[in-house]
């Protein structure tokens, strides 16, 4: 297949791309011209030169794509324009879309667990995103992915933990640590993306392993004797804004659906793999 991606540099993207060489297939990217994109290249990715915004002007050489995948995200207060600037150039075009939402579109479930087809009700930091889903799906040839917090490789939310027990300083916490977030490991995740790819599977599809954990214990699995210390979520919202709720969110998600219909079992959960996580992430600061 022919697949055009955004994000192949990010977190999430250097892990899908890869995987999708692996398997056969030509990818193309979208990065910035700043960028370096050596390692891409030497995956044998093509590059196309922009951004998100620039999009539009690009679209006349989308059309022969087989499929979008739409990883990039933008934490500015430009997120939900150019998000929906990649969604309207993409649906313009006869390939299948990669929607890639997340689960905080459900907020906190209070101690319920939801499902692909449970209705939504998203923390303000993505209030925009359930629109976004619709449209996307409306297509008829899309699928929403909504990943849980991705961790493993160099680590994204959970990088402050591991740089923090390397160094011996403090581990911190928004909340008291007694909620549970909606998990999943980078590698499984990029499997997930794969599988939808090439199965061109519509409809809503939830990328969540099966840790059970509290965040208090996810995090002393990592900290390796440093202490974990809380902040109290008010304080939180002084320093971080909406993404302090995110952090304090409590969530169970199941991906029951998305494992049948794809095939597809994480291989791990977080707080057994943390060896493995500790490898990589110190192979990734080498």
């Amino acid at each position: 297949m022919r697949v055009f991606v955004t994000g192949a540099t990010g977190y999430v993207g250097s892990a899908v791309v890869p995987l999708l060489r692996e398997h056969g297939h030509d990818v193309t990217a979208l990065v910035r011209p700043e960028t370096d994109a050596k390692a891409l290249r030497d995956k044998g990715v093509v590059i196309m030169a922009g951004d998100l915004a620039s999009l539009p002007s690009l679209s006349d050489a989308l059309g022969s794509f087989d499929a979008f995948v739409h990883i990039a995200q933008s934490n500015g207060p430009d997120a939900p324009v150019l998000s929906r600037t990649a969604l309207d150039v993409f649906t313009s075009h006869p390939g299948f879309l990669i929607y890639t939402s997340g689960v905080w579109v459900f907020g906190n479930t209070d101690n319920e667990t939801v499902d692909e087809s449970s209705p939504v009700n998203p923390l303000p930091i993505v209030a925009w995103r359930p629109e976004q889903e619709q449209a996307a799906l409306a297509t008829g040839r899309s699928a929403v992915l909504r990943p849980g917090c991705v961790y493993g490789g160099k680590q994204s939310l959970c990088a402050g933990w591991f740089e923090a027990s390397e160094k011996k300083q403090p581990v911190y916490l928004v909340g008291d640590g007694n909620n549970q977030w909606a998990m999943v490991d980078l590698h499984d995740l990029a499997d997930c993306y794969v599988r939808i790819t090439e199965q061109k599977a519509t409809g809503i599809f939830h990328a969540v392993d099966d840790t059970n954990d509290t965040l208090l214990g996810c995090a002393l699995g990592v900290a390796q004797g440093s202490i974990i210390e809380t902040i109290p979520i008010e304080k939180a919202r002084e320093q971080y804004g909406p993404f302090a709720d995110a952090l304090n969110i409590d969530q169970r998600v199941s991906s029951t659906a998305t494992r049948k219909k794809l095939g597809w079992t994480p291989k791990r959960e977080f707080t057994s793999s943390i060896d493995e996580q500790w490898a990589e992430w110190r192979s990734s600061r080498a």
